[in-house]
């Protein structure tokens, strides 16, 4: 979506703000504005929760294939070859859902920049500049990246515990 596309959509010229336009059109961005940062804020703390989720059940799994490994459990061979498939593939969602996140917070902060041209202060933009924009990693390194090698550290690990136990 091109950004004077999504301008137009988030400025509603039409809309009547009563005797005075400019002040009362302030007014309902701002409210607006508050609003959808309110609802960027749940997002994060969806995410944040989804990423507690996913490191407990991991860390639930490793539990378990330690346990298995310390204690002569009957089946333990087949356990410690279906569980850590499992976990691969639980990794391999909690991985997707990761990237969904940090594609919906691309998108909310392109909202949010663009609803700050019409407030007299653009600050998550000029944040997101003095950031360097995410390209130098000595001011920001993204913090979706560093959430993705997580998962990706739980696989490589379930890959040896599965070739282990087949050798």
């Amino acid at each position: 979506m091109e950004h004077q596309e999504m301008r137009n959509m988030l400025i509603n010229k039409d809309t009547e703000h009563g005797n005075d336009k400019r002040y009362k059109y302030l007014d309902h961005t701002i409210e607006q504005y508050k609003i959808y940062l309110t609802i960027f804020n749940s997002t994060s703390d969806r995410r944040n929760k989804s990423n507690e989720f996913f490191l407990g059940l991991n860390a639930g799994i490793i539990g378990i294939l330690g346990y298995v490994e310390t204690k002569s459990v009957p089946h333990s061979s087949l356990i410690t070859l279906l569980v850590p498939i499992a976990g691969i593939g639980i990794c391999y969602c909690w991985f997707r859902i990761i990237n969904a996140f940090r594609q919906i917070n691309r998108a909310k902060f392109k909202v949010i920049h663009a609803m700050e041209e019409s407030l007299p202060f653009s600050l998550w933009k000029t944040e997101w500049n003095i950031l360097s924009k995410g390209t130098d990693r000595s001011k920001y390194y993204p913090l979706s990246q560093i959430e993705k090698d997580i998962p990706m550290i739980f696989i490589i690990l379930y890959i040896i515990i599965l070739i282990m136990s087949i050798f």
